[in-house]
Order: structure tokens, then sequence, then C-alpha cells
């Protein structure tokens, strides 16, 4: 398409979930007229991944083609086949420019084939294919939501590479229908929505290792457990406890790609596990003087006196969650050192009021106390649940506040309004 050509599009985005009675199809039609300059995208699934993009895209007048044929996975590729599909199907078309989540290096291969920008908005730190090669192909805009990811990445000699925080899509949550039997439902004094990552390394072969290297492991574990009060750099192991770990396992099995093999252990056996530590302990910690509900897919052996309800639907029952309960957790992986997690933009861009661990980048985008609310460590987590429980008008007023702060700054349109209006300029 001629980037100068006015076009009226029509995006038609399918969200079929499961509903315990039966499947729902959700259709949502946009139809928008597109401004001079208008781009061009196919938008590339990732699995796992919602379509709020291609939505906003649509939103902002972009015409937009989602590639329907497969999803793809950034570490778990699919077979060759699919790519070669995908560059026939590029050769069919002619397009300004491919975009998708993450980053994948085989389509970045095929955009630096096609001579396309392909546009990459990661959610994940640390995302693993961040460390291949191709990350350097000139064909990538890469935008990293972790400002510490983002610097440490910036001496990689990466060519587009630029900091963007994540955004809500406030065209789906603010289309919630809340019904009595919702308000009865999903009527909580505080809710946890996630898994446990109780399936991680560590737990696997944590048996296997002998005590010296199992001891390094339980220290670190042991002096970050619930400790929010600054940021957790990325956690590497000692040489000595690689190079042991190589030898046990091969580096088929580990499958570190092109990251640095002490750092991507570190990752692999401490942060997943970090995370379920942290996870069951402020659980279990509020539910010995709270009520608490979890919607999760983890097995909840470990913990007590819980509510336990299976996972709901990111498109609906998630939001609406949100929206019913009094306190909404955000309990962070400990891989993302400072940024802001997306659990933290949904609750509060579903009028959620929501108490998170602390974050550095929570100083930088909100006021603490008045949009949202924080805890560093178990005694702050305990009064501050105890504090909000009894004092409504506050916390309402706060997920007000909150509210207003995301449809400001954090907004899907908002968000890919930078994004696009980076890229443009540099293509310019």
């Amino acid at each position: 398409m001629n980037l100068q050509t006015l076009s009226y599009i029509t995006l038609l985005i399918y969200f079929h979930h499961f509903s315990a009675n039966r499947d729902i199809i959700y259709y949502i039609s946009l139809y928008t007229i597109s401004w001079r300059y208008a781009m061009y995208f196919l938008f590339i699934r990732i699995a796992n991944s919602t379509l709020d993009l291609p939505w906003a895209l649509a939103e902002l007048g972009e015409q937009v083609k989602v590639y329907g044929a497969a999803e793809f996975n950034p570490v778990y590729p699919p077979a060759a086949e699919e790519f070669d599909k995908l560059d026939a199907f590029m050769s069919e078309h002619h397009f300004d420019a491919l975009i998708s989540y993450l980053f994948v290096p085989e389509i970045s291969d095929l955009c630096q084939k096609h001579n396309l920008p392909y546009i990459g908005w990661v959610y994940d730190s640390p995302l693993s294919t961040l460390f291949h090669p191709t990350v350097r192909n000139p064909c990538n805009y890469l935008f990293i939501f972790d400002r510490a990811e983002y610097e440490y990445m910036k001496c990689m000699d990466i060519p587009h590479l630029y900091y963007l925080p994540l955004g809500v899509n406030l065209s789906r949550t603010g289309a919630l229908n809340i019904t009595a039997e919702d308000e009865t439902n999903f009527n909580c004094d505080i809710s946890f929505i996630g898994n446990l990552y109780e399936y991680n390394s560590y737990n696997r072969f944590i048996r296997l290792f002998p005590a010296e290297v199992a001891a390094e492991l339980k220290l670190y574990l042991l002096d970050n457990l619930c400790n929010w009060h600054k940021a957790k750099p990325w956690p590497r192991i000692s040489r000595r406890t690689s190079e042991y770990m190589a030898q046990t396992f091969g580096n088929d099995v580990l499958n570190h790609g092109h990251m640095d093999l002490d750092l991507f252990l570190g990752i692999t056996f401490l942060s997943k596990k970090l995370a379920e530590m942290d996870r069951i302990t402020v659980l279990n910690t509020l539910a010995q003087q709270f009520k608490v509900d979890l919607y999760t897919r983890s097995d909840p052996s470990f913990l007590s006196n819980i509510q336990v309800h299976p996972a709901v639907s990111y498109y609906s029952s998630m939001n609406k969650i949100f929206y019913l309960s009094r306190i909404n957790l955000n309990i962070t992986q400990p891989s993302i050192e400072t940024g802001l997690p997306q659990r933290i933009l949904d609750i509060m861009g579903s009028g959620g009021f929501c108490l998170s661990n602390y974050q550095e980048e929570i100083d930088d985008y909100f006021i603490i106390g008045k949009e949202i609310e924080v805890f560093r460590d178990l005694e702050e987590l305990k009064e501050k649940t105890s504090y909000y429980l009894t004092h409504e008008e506050e916390r309402l007023q706060i997920a007000i506040n909150g509210y207003r702060r995301i449809r400001e700054d954090f907004s899907y349109l908002h968000q890919l309004k930078k994004l696009l209006n980076t890229v443009k300029e540099d293509l310019a």
C-alpha cells in the first residue's frame, strides 16, 4: 500500500474462550478511517498472547492483517515449513511492516530478506531470543518494557532498541458487563490471579546437586525471599556451579542459546523458584488473618486456608475480578527488575485497587498512596491489607485515581502512538 493512501479498514477479531457452560465467541468489529501516511501491518500471533495490539492499530487508523496460518513461540518455534508459508505469504502481499509481541529470530530474518521493518513489543523479562544474533538485524525495531533490561541491552549494539512501558486496551476493559451473578461469584476481599510456578527447574533438579551447589542456590533464595526494598538484578550463579551444571546436564538440555551461561542458569534455577516462594509465602501470610481467593492452574498443596478457584479467562472474567475485588494483589516475577508488569496495568485499567510489591518504576509513573499501593516486605503487606480493608473510601479513591492515570498515560492507544511515531520518524 502507498503510505499516502487514505483507506477505510475493518478489522474483525475473534476471541474464543471456553466457559463452564458453553463456548463463547466475541465478535468485535472495528471500523475506522485511517489518517494520511497510514501503514499496512501484518500482525504475527505469538502463542499465549492477546489480540490487543492489532485492535489498537485499527483504532488508530492503521491497516492491519492478522496472520492466521500459525502462532509462533519465540523460544520453541514451529517447524520450518511454517516459516516457508509465512515467507510465501509475505511475497504475495505488500505490507509496510510486520509487528508482533516479543521477538522471533526467524521472523526477523524473513523481514530482513523482504526488506521490511519488524516491530517487536516485549513483555517478558528476560526474553532469551533477545540474545540471539538476529537481534542486530537492521530491520528490527524492539521496544522493551523494563528499564533495567533496556539499559543492560543498550550495551549490545542493537540498532533500533527503545524503552516503552506496556499498555492496557481500555476499549476492551471498558466494555465489561457486570451481572448480579458476577457480583456474587467474584466478590473478594483479597484476590490473586496467577500461577505459582511450582514446576520449575530448581524443584526438578535440586536433589541431584552436591551440598555446596545446593547451598549456593538456597542462600540466594533466603536472602531475597519477600524482600522488595530494592531491585533484584538478574541472578548469576558462580562459575564453579555453572560448570558443574553444564557437565551434568549438557548443553542440549540447558538450551541457553546465546545468553551467558552463568546468567541463564541463574535465571532458570533461581528466578522462577523465588517467584514460587514469594507467591506462596504472601498468600499464606495473608490467609492467616484475611479471606484470600486464588484463581490459578497451579497445585495448591502448599497453601493453607485459601479459597482456590480454577483459572479464568483473560478476556472476560479476569477484569471483572479486578473490578469487584476489594484488594487485587500483584506479585511480580523477580526476573522483572524495575518494570511495570502487565498485571499492574490490567488491574488499574479495570478500575481495581492494586496492592503490589514495590517496583522502582512505580515511583516514576504513579503516586504511591494516591493511585496505587505497594508493600516492600511482609509486615508492610499485612499493615496495608488490614488498613484498606477497613477504609473503603480511601481504597475506592485510589482505584479511581489509578484508573484515571491509566487512561491518561497507559492506554494502548497512548503507548502505541509513541511506538508508531518512533518507527515512522526513523523510516521517513
